[in-house]
């Protein structure tokens, strides 16, 4: 607890010179009436127009049995951040660049966390974007979001991609390109040429997608297709599909997807033939509650990896990204093939504070002849977001349980999260 409450302050110290580096920017970038302008007419304002944006925080992660290894505990604190500087658009043509930086708090190497032991410094995003009417091309380092390409899973320091990005649409309606050629996980501040499996060098990924949204009658039909190559590892199709009934108070949703992963060229982790099949049903039990039943088939293969489990080089024991039915402390194309289910509750129960609680049981078998881990994972969790002068700020608690068929031992984690964002 006296660890926890050193991390708060530090925190705290952080985050009052990010309000007063807000501020100093509003009163600095606010006074030209031009700033106004979704885009600006001369070099001199794309720069004194811009803007600075951020996400500090601190992380508190407390572990018993960790990942089931009988009696190893884990104790870490860790701070840091990106701040992030954007400007203004010029002719289409706009600039971004971040810093980002990780430090531990009293860590005990006997105890620690592995993605918060080490100290991070560098330059995270860097990056020069276009962007004419419904088109945008950014080159370089960048976010992404596509599937299990992003940084929708990070902890201090986000994944970030170097690449070139280009998109035609909206989030719904698009036409989507990307070739990576490095990349770097939230555990690192260098972009690397290799992956999450290993220290093989490769050439990176390239992705197509394609996107679309229908209006029929009361229902909302929309729909996704990627087509992936990750050079030297695996080739990797997905498809999605919602229909959601819009003017419905209980909002029902239905979805389905689809995941196909064979190898590519080397297959440097193994050979790769993977089919998935998912479902997945939502609807508001009330305004303030939300429910998800969620469900994904992995198809056995016994002469592919990990049994007909997908690879992901970008995300492999970091996120279960778009698969329907996923456990948060591990990952399902992690854990072999066979049956996945989830559910979920979430109560927002003001402007303030959401609750929730998960479940999820993965009936997966890593190995041809093996038993199944029927691993269950009970989780709760909720997050406080201030209002007022602290606006941006939120603390965030996740504690959960995993137990499974092959250990006596259950693996528990506490997760606590104090993060300002502005």
């Amino acid at each position: 607890m006296k660890k926890f409450n050193v991390a708060l302050t530090l925190l705290a110290g952080v985050i009052s010179q990010a309000c007063l580096l807000g501020q100093a920017q509003a009163a600095t970038f606010s006074s030209s009436a031009a700033c106004n302008a979704d885009s600006v007419d001369s070099l001199t304002e794309m720069f004194s127009c811009g803007s600075v944006h951020g996400s500090l925080r601190s992380l508190y992660y407390s572990t018993h049995n960790a990942y089931f290894s009988h009696g190893v505990s884990q104790d870490t604190i860790s701070y840091g951040g990106s701040v992030k500087y954007a400007t203004a658009e010029y002719e289409g043509f706009s600039l971004g660049v971040s810093g980002i930086f990780q430090r531990g708090i009293a860590h005990n190497q006997d105890h620690l966390v592995s993605e918060l032991a080490d100290n991070e410094t560098g330059v995270g995003e860097a990056y020069l974007s276009w962007h004419y009417q419904d088109f945008r091309i950014t080159a370089g380092d960048q976010h992404l979001n596509l599937p299990f390409v992003g940084d929708y899973d990070w902890r201090i320091t986000p994944s970030l991609f170097r690449g070139v990005d280009a998109n035609y649409g909206d989030a719904e309606n698009f036409l989507h390109a990307t070739k990576v050629t490095r990349y770097k996980p939230w555990g690192d501040d260098q972009f690397l040429r290799t992956t999450a499996y290993g220290d093989e060098r490769t050439n990176g990924m390239w992705a197509l997608g394609a996107g679309r949204a229908v209006q029929l009658d009361n229902k909302k039909l929309t729909g996704q297709l990627w087509y992936e190559t990750y050079t030297d590892y695996t080739r990797i199709g997905y498809a999605d599909s919602f229909l959601s009934w819009t003017d419905n108070a209980a909002q029902p949703k239905i979805g389905v997807q689809f995941i196909r992963g064979v190898s590519d060229g080397k297959a440097l982790a193994g050979e790769v033939n993977s089919t998935s099949y998912g479902a997945q049903f939502s609807m508001n039990l009330s305004p303030a509650v939300q429910w998800s039943l969620n469900y994904d088939h992995i198809a056995a293969n016994s002469n592919a990896y990990g049994n007909g489990a997908l690879v992901t080089p970008y995300a492999h024991n970091i996120s279960s990204g778009p698969y329907f039915a996923q456990p948060f402390f591990t990952s399902t194309q992690d854990l072999g093939s066979g049956n996945a289910y989830s559910t979920n509750l979430n109560w927002t129960t003001s402007e303030t504070l959401s609750l929730g609680a998960q479940y999820s049981f993965m009936d997966l078998t890593a190995s041809a002849g093996a038993s199944s881990s029927n691993q269950s994972e009970y989780l709760v969790y909720g997050t406080y977001s201030f209002d007022g002068v602290l606006k941006g700020l939120s603390l965030t608690d996740q504690f959960g349980v995993q137990t499974v068929s092959t250990s006596d031992s259950s693996f528990w984690q506490n997760r606590v999260t104090l993060q300002y964002n502005f």
